[in-house]
């Protein structure tokens, strides 16, 4: 007894010396503010309206002075006296008022800084006694609780009451420590002591999350609300144990989300909401992690929509509070359609028939979000989300059972897609815009894309039908877009083009993407010198270009039944040199509507002329190749490389003239300068015999002629 009567005098010892510095220094400094407040009306009045201000003022400082020496604080009605004689005092113009004087750097160290110090290291020698004392056994398990859930009361109590004092910032701090004490003290005694069981411990901590919430919302304090909060999401965690208990652990954290929704809103606290999803997106990974099975997938996908529609009502209302933090935490919360699409179809993945549902739902949901008010860049969002994850990533089930329904499941994401672009167009009347027209674009292929990855393994040739098929859509759509939006019409028709290159393609069992790629881009371009557009020609002519590097790997690898000239690998260079020279004559053309017309056709004269020369060398490369076992096959093919180089530089050269196209010139030039460095640095040394000679006196006949065409040119008139 003796010696816990010790511990409760030094404990209120402690509290004494921790709170009564508090209450001197807020009434010294409400009183030192009440009279510097008063010398400076009274100065401002005396020099406004002289003598008779000073005499009026004269009573009210005589009593200020008395009840200063006398009692040591200012009576409460002390200032409203003063204001309502401040108006009898006849001045004609009052000066305006300084402001209230702040303190200086030595009012600052003396006044608060010590403060501050001095508190933190009582706080110190409180809590090393404290320990002293556990350490000792002077206090058992339950006087250590109730002492640490009667110091966290003290310090809410306090901190709220210097909070309504002024100090805000420091009270607050003291509250939040209070509340993290009151958890603590909770966990420890059952935790660390078993004092009590764990309903017991959520009760108390769901009621210690209330009062915070409670007194936040009474102090307008968003540091107790973001440490109740924080609290509340982590009392499952504190007092949990081994079982699974899904449903209770989700239905307490929807309450406390939409609590938190509440508060946030009456005050206008975005943070509160940010910390609200990372604490509900953190509580879902580390269920899952623990006690996820695929038992309860139907539970877990609800609760996740559950959550999903509560944070997109959390962003709906962020969005109406201005300011940087509201737009930071608009910013993070508009990740929740993304998490909450990639859970579901991670969850859905192993369920097929509810795997089929949610993307048909998925995306007339996304449709309907997106469409009032119209929002294009994501109803495109919506679109890829929806193809993506099928192309490989998360794959419809394979069989002969699931071919209807997966068949159902893509014609319903494309058709809803395309009806709304049909919509917009032919019933509201109204253009599509740019993320339309990109829409329409990947809706078309997405759907060609998806239904020959489907129909490839039980029905391998309909690849070709399937493209026409969609091809004829295309032309359906531009039919319907042709008398309202030109521009959709132009697009639609590129679209059906483009699958019919991949139809013809698919026939011949080509390289589909290559030939598609380049069709799509050139129609792009087609399209863009149309409006015109800039970038409609920069996407396509950039297609055409990945179609030029993706046909260029591996190039020179011949194939095991090669056939010379038709072949797979002939028949995409040819169409990708094609199209090119089809997009150069589409640019030529349209000079005037393009401002870098010139670097334009420039760049694609040099692209076409270097797939010509590739194309050359790899089919007299891979003809040769299979006839290495022929003697001198070999240095056939090197002279017939110099020879087919040599031809194509001077056909460059002639033609270049005959058009007065420079460029044009300059490149036969360049592919004829090749061909001379391989004569002399190859062939004078691999080529012997009839081979060396012919193929130097071939050389020279060409370059004569060349030298020829050239003198005997008089001028050039250039097109360009």
């Amino acid at each position: 007894m003796f010696l816990e009567l010790i511990i409760l005098v030094v404990a209120g010892l402690a509290i004494a010396l921790l709170v009564l510095p508090f209450i001197t220094f807020v009434r010294v400094h409400r009183l030192s503010k009440e009279f510097d407040v008063l010398a400076q009306r009274v100065e401002a009045l005396e020099q406004g309206g002289g003598m008779a201000a000073a005499s009026a003022y004269a009573p009210a400082s005589a009593a200020v002075e008395s009840q200063g020496e006398v009692g040591g604080r200012a009576p409460e009605g002390l200032s409203q006296a003063v204001r309502e004689a401040v108006p009898r005092a006849p001045s004609p113009t009052p000066a305006a008022l300084p402001p209230p004087e702040t303190l200086d750097f030595e009012g600052q160290v003396g006044g608060r800084w010590l403060l501050y110090v001095g508190v933190f290291i009582l706080l110190l020698g409180v809590s090393f006694f404290l320990k002293y004392a556990f350490d000792s056994e002077w206090i058992g398990p339950w006087g250590r609780v109730l002492l640490g859930f009667a110091a966290g009361v003290a310090l809410v109590l306090g901190g709220l009451s210097l909070d309504r004092r002024g100090l805000a910032a420091f009270g607050r701090a003291l509250a939040g420590t209070g509340l993290a004490m009151l958890y603590l003290s909770v966990y420890a005694a059952l935790t660390f002591y078993g004092l009590i069981d764990r309903a017991t411990a959520f009760a108390a901590m769901v009621a210690i999350t209330a009062t915070g919430a409670w007194l936040a919302d009474r102090a307008g304090a968003q540091s107790l609300a973001i440490l109740g909060v924080g609290g509340g999401f982590l009392t499952p965690f504190l007092v949990g144990g081994d079982q699974d208990a899904s449903i209770t652990l989700f239905t307490y954290d929807a309450l406390l989300v939409l609590g938190t929704l509440l508060l946030a809103r009456r005050h206008r606290w975005p943070a509160l909401n940010a910390l609200s999803y990372v604490l509900t997106v953190a509580t879902l990974a580390l269920w899952a992690d623990e006690h996820y099975t695929d038992v309860e997938w139907r539970r877990t996908l609800f609760f996740l929509t559950l959550f999903c529609a509560l944070f997109l009502a959390v962003l709906r209302e962020t969005h109406r509070v201005p300011g940087p933090a509201a737009r930071l935490a608009s910013t993070l919360l508009w990740s929740t359609p993304g998490l909450y699409h990639l859970f579901a179809l991670i969850i859905t993945s192993e369920h097929p028939p509810a795997f089929h549902v949610y993307i048909i739902v998925f995306t007339l949901t996304g449709l309907i979000w997106t469409a009032f008010p119209s929002r294009p860049w994501l109803r495109v969002l919506v679109l890829l989300a929806a193809l993506v994850p099928l192309f490989g990533y998360m794959p419809l089930p394979e069989g002969p059972s699931w071919l209807a329904a997966n068949l159902v499941t893509i014609c319903a994401v494309c058709g809803l897609h395309l009806m709304v672009l049909v919509e917009r167009v032919s019933r509201r009347n109204e253009a599509l815009t740019l993320a339309d027209l990109l829409a329409l674009h990947l809706t078309g292929l997405g759907l060609f894309g998806l239904l020959q990855q489907t129909l490839q393994t039980p029905f391998p040739a309909l690849g070709g039908s399937v493209a026409m098929a969609i091809a004829a859509l295309a032309g359906v759509l531009w039919l319907v877009f042709q008398p309202r939006d030109r521009l959709a019409a132009l697009n639609a028709a590129a679209l059906g083009f483009t699958l019919l290159a991949l139809a013809v393609a698919l026939q011949f069992d080509g390289r589909v993407v290559v030939i598609g790629w380049a069709a799509e881009g050139v129609a792009i371009t087609w399209l863009g010198l149309r409006v015109p557009s800039r970038a409609f020609i920069a996407a396509g002519l950039t297609l055409w270009g990945a179609a030029v590097v993706r046909l260029a790997d591996g190039y020179f690898v011949t194939p095991a039944a090669f056939s010379a000239i038709v072949n797979e690998r002939s028949l995409a260079t040819l169409s990708v040199i094609a199209l090119g020279y089809g997009a150069l004559w589409a640019v030529t053309r349209a000079t005037p509507a393009l401002p870098l017309a010139t670097a334009v056709r420039k760049t694609l004269h040099v692209a076409c002329s270097i797939l010509s020369l590739l194309w050359v060398s790899a089919e007299l490369h891979s003809y040769w190749e299979l006839r290495y076992d022929v003697p001198q096959a070999y240095l056939y093919e090197q002279l017939l490389l110099s020879l087919g180089w040599g031809l194509y530089g001077a056909s460059a050269v002639t033609w270049g003239m005959l058009r007065g196209y420079a460029p044009l010139r300059y490149i036969g030039i360049i592919v004829i300068g090749i061909t001379v460095l391989k004569v002399f640095f190859v062939d004078l040394w691999d080529l012997g015999g009839i081979y060396r000679v012919i193929g130097f006196l071939t050389l020279g006949v060409l370059l004569v002629l060349v030298s020829y065409l050239y003198h005997t040119r008089h001028r050039e008139t250039p097109t360009e």
